[in-house]
């Protein structure tokens, strides 16, 4: 059974696509522009089918990013960095950049209590 992103009930679903629409080009950032990922290629896929499946009743113009992802089909990313406007390809890569800086950190720290 796939794993749903969950969201807050306050959220209307314009607010779930844009943070689904967010969350998908940020891992393709990684991906494709950093040659990391975060999620697995299952994870993806299971957040590309929700974001797909939430966007059918929508108009994709009302979302912050469906100026990119007009056309998404949850097939593949490896053009979305590329679609972006400058400020938002910037505002982006930055969130990515910190986000793997974060989780890089947090691999490289010592849990304490360990006997070295």
């Amino acid at each position: 059974m796939p794993k749903l992103q969950k969201f807050p009930r306050r959220w209307d679903k314009i607010t779930c696509i844009n943070f689904l629409q967010r969350k998908i080009i940020l891992n393709c950032i990684a991906y494709y522009q950093l040659n990391t990922n975060k999620l697995t290629d299952k994870e993806y896929d299971e957040l590309s089918r929700q974001l797909v499946s939430l966007q059918k009743d929508i108009n994709i113009n009302d979302t912050q990013y469906g100026y990119v992802m007009y056309d998404f089909d949850g097939t593949t990313g490896f053009d979305l960095y590329d679609r972006l406007n400058a400020s938002d390809k910037q505002y982006l890569m930055n969130i990515a950049c910190h986000a793997l800086q974060v989780s890089t950190r947090k691999s490289k720290t010592k849990k304490k209590g360990g006997l070295f």
